[in-house]
């Protein structure tokens, strides 16, 4: 009997194909051409696929094909020694936007209020703090977190046919070239490749380039526009778009983590109580089963304020949490499974007045009299049994405080102190007991009546920026010689607010003041061990970062050097001024401002038509209108010492004329190679700085292709030229 074995797939009818007769009710003859029928159906179909063979049932029931179920992917993986949960809160940033991990085919992305971004580093600017900048954080989040791809992309162009790639329903061949991209010190050639199943772009840079694992897509785009001379290839033109690299092509390889089973708790866990309650701990109870450790957070009205996980506390349903002090409030407690995965348990509780009790002072406190006075120093003797810590200031004839600080525990009835230097006059010191009771704060006066003997610093100190601010303290960076104290003092709006002095052990002090309300002011600091002019700068407590950027890059070019970057964000941002640092990372420039446009948000470039000799390291100065800013990552950028170069006439017959123009002067060598990569002739030529024009004879050389290198300072530039009769 002949019967038609129909294949359906998805309900529709594929083919008929037409089956051998059935000769043998245990068996079935089948063409030899038919032996692998199932694979290469699965193969047409691209992709993978299950086909049931109804004969064991019915031999008149159809082949059914179906897509096989792939096991789920997971929510939670682990990369950098760290778990990452789908949809896990992370932070928010500077504007106010939420980021959220995104788990996408088991890699990490961030999911920026709905977007994935590609800039990964705005981890390092979210209002929590949950990643501070430090070097495991850039390990941690260069190694796992993946910028936008095709796979997260808003529009992802990509399918499959017949084995192939697919762009947009285009065939993408793997080893086609693409185009090439004309650049100042040579050609890059772009070649499609198939690497691990994905679309990258492969550069040759040069046609002597026999590499075949460099890969790099930033010059597709400028090939696609035509820039400078750069063109794609016939089969290219007017086919593929920018929209067709971005949808596509994948950047970079994409960073991969480690699946984790979704291990679900038995059950819980849920608070049944909270208690022990202090500023720094608390015990929590819970009920559950299966459930070993915790994660948990502490919100203060719907903010996270605290968070963390505890150890594995096996069988127990109470744990102890430490967190860094809160002050006393109303708060809420989230607890959910840490070895396993479940609902969020909360509940409210308050952190009430700590009770502390303090001794009474004991014969005292008294300053019984005030020696070694110096403009800067003074040696208190004090009295009080009981008394090891005190607080003081010291209050100028307006009663502002020019002076302030506390000691540590004291071993002796002395303490000798320093502060900002102090001009002649008199002057009340003010004694307040910290670790005893007292009525009420002692004073004593004091004069100081004497030369400023100091002498002028070597050099500074002059303040280069301010690394770390908050509501009790900042740390600055400053740059001078042989400043072994400096003084310092905070302003706002010209009003002094807090002073004192600091001695450095290194280039990067740390200064503490009483609380300072959110807002903008002004640090300003002098020397104390030597006289020098004043430096100021502006910062921030509390304040929103102003602007947010992405894609920050330097390159060489004719003119200069060519930075460019993309502002993705901004909140009453004003300007930008571009750093620049030596080869030493030292002697900060500011080479000059770009102002935000109308548009606010958009691409920004600047070019430095004067770089330094050697790498040039580019920052950005993000600034916002009331002067607080924050820093941009540095880039890096060695300009080609020759620029601008042209050979002319190309074919030439009796020489050639070479134009360049040069960074440096000096004596170069110049040698022509044939299309072997033998050299053929070579010749000195003097180089000066700018401008260079110089004839080449090629008289002697037998027509065809060739290649002529220029060495200067260590770099070399290659030309290619046609010899012709």
């Amino acid at each position: 009997m002949k019967f038609l074995l129909k294949l359906v797939f998805a309900g529709g009818v594929i083919s008929s194909v037409a089956a051998a007769p059935n000769n043998d009710a245990g068996s079935m003859a089948m063409p030899a051409d038919s032996v692998n029928l199932e694979s290469s159906i699965a193969s047409d179909l691209n992709g993978s696929y299950e086909i049931r063979n109804p004969y064991a049932e019915s031999a008149d029931e159809s082949f059914t094909i179906a897509a096989k179920t792939a096991a789920p992917l997971a929510t939670r993986v682990s990369c950098g020694g760290r778990t990452w949960t789908h949809g896990e809160y992370l932070g928010k940033t500077g504007d106010g936007q939420p980021v959220y991990t995104q788990i996408t085919d088991n890699r990490v992305y961030l999911n920026w209020n709905g977007r994935v971004p590609d800039n990964i580093w705005i981890l390092y600017h979210l209002q929590e703090g949950t990643f501070p900048v430090n070097s495991a954080n850039d390990a941690l989040i260069n190694g796992c977190v993946n910028p936008v791809d095709p796979s997260t992309a808003p529009v992802n162009l990509l399918g499959s046919s017949g084995g192939q790639i697919t762009c947009n329903g285009v065939i993408m061949p793997d080893g086609n070239r693409l185009g090439v991209f004309v650049g100042s010190t040579g050609n890059t050639y772009q070649f499609i490749k198939y690497v691990n199943g994905l679309l990258r772009v492969m550069i040759k840079q040069g046609e002597n380039d026999t590499r075949t694992d460099n890969y790099y897509m930033g010059l597709l785009v400028e090939t696609i526009q035509g820039s400078g001379g750069s063109y794609l290839d016939p089969q290219w033109r007017g086919v593929l778009t920018p929209e067709m690299v971005n949808g596509c092509f994948w950047p970079t390889a994409p960073k991969t983590a480690t699946p984790l089973p979704d291990n679900n708790c038995a059950s819980g866990p849920a608070i049944s109580n909270v208690s022990n309650i202090s500023q720094t701990a608390l015990t929590v109870s819970f009920t559950g089963s299966g459930v070993t450790s915790l994660k948990w957070r502490i919100k203060s009205s719907g903010t996270e304020v605290r968070s963390g996980t505890t150890n594995d506390f096996g069988s127990a349903t109470s744990t102890s949490i430490s967190y860094s002090s809160l002050a006393p409030g109303n708060y809420t407690l989230e607890i959910e499974g840490n070895n396993c995965s479940s609902a969020v348990s909360s509940r409210a509780f308050t952190i009430n007045e700590p009770v502390v009790v303090v001794p009474d002072c004991q014969n005292g406190p008294s300053v019984t009299s005030i020696t070694s006075i110096t403009p800067s120093s003074a040696t208190i003797n004090y009295g009080g049994t009981n008394l090891h810590v005190f607080s003081w200031r010291i209050l100028d004839g307006s009663n502002f405080a020019v002076g302030s600080g506390k000691t540590g525990t004291l071993t002796s009835n002395t303490a000798n102190l320093t502060f900002s230097y102090l001009q002649n006059g008199t002057y009340t010191f003010e004694l307040k007991a910290e670790d005893c009771k007292a009525a009420s704060v002692v004073t004593k006066s004091f004069s100081i009546s004497s030369t400023d003997t100091r002498t002028a610093c070597t050099r500074g100190p002059s303040l280069q920026s301010i690394v770390s601010s908050g509501e009790t303290g900042l740390q600055f960076l400053f740059d001078g010689d042989n400043v072994f104290a400096i003084d310092w003092k905070v302003k706002k709006d010209g009003v002094l607010l807090r002073q004192n002095r600091v001695a450095p052990t290194s280039n990067t002090p740390t200064i503490g003041y009483n609380t300072l309300a959110t807002g903008a002011y002004t640090l300003e600091i002098q020397g104390g061990n030597c006289k020098s002019p004043t430096s100021t700068i502006a910062f921030g407590v509390n304040v929103p970062l102003p602007i947010y950027i992405s894609n920050f890059e330097g390159k060489s070019v004719e003119k200069g050097v060519e930075l460019t970057w993309n502002v993705v964000e901004e909140k009453d941002g004003k300007e930008f001024e571009v750093l620049r640092f030596d080869d030493r990372m030292q002697n900060e420039e500011v080479l000059g401002k770009v102002a935000l446009t109308d548009q606010r948000i958009g691409k920004y470039s600047f070019l430095d038509k004067n770089p330094l000799l050697g790498t040039n390291y580019y920052q950005l100065k993000q600034i916002d209108i009331d002067g607080t800013y924050t820093r941009s990552k540095i880039v890096a950028v060695k300009p080609a010492l020759i620029s601008g170069t042209v050979i002319a006439p190309n074919p030439a017959q009796e020489y050639v004329n070479v134009q360049f123009s040069s960074r440096t002067a000096g004596t170069s060598e110049v040698t022509i190679y044939n299309i072997a990569g033998q050299p053929v002739g070579s010749s000195t030529i003097a180089i000066s700085e700018g401008s260079n024009n110089h004839r080449i004879n090629v008289k002697k050389l037998g027509s065809g292709h060739y290649f002529m290198k220029i060495n200067h300072g260590g770099e070399a530039t290659k030309l290619r030229f046609i010899k012709a009769e």
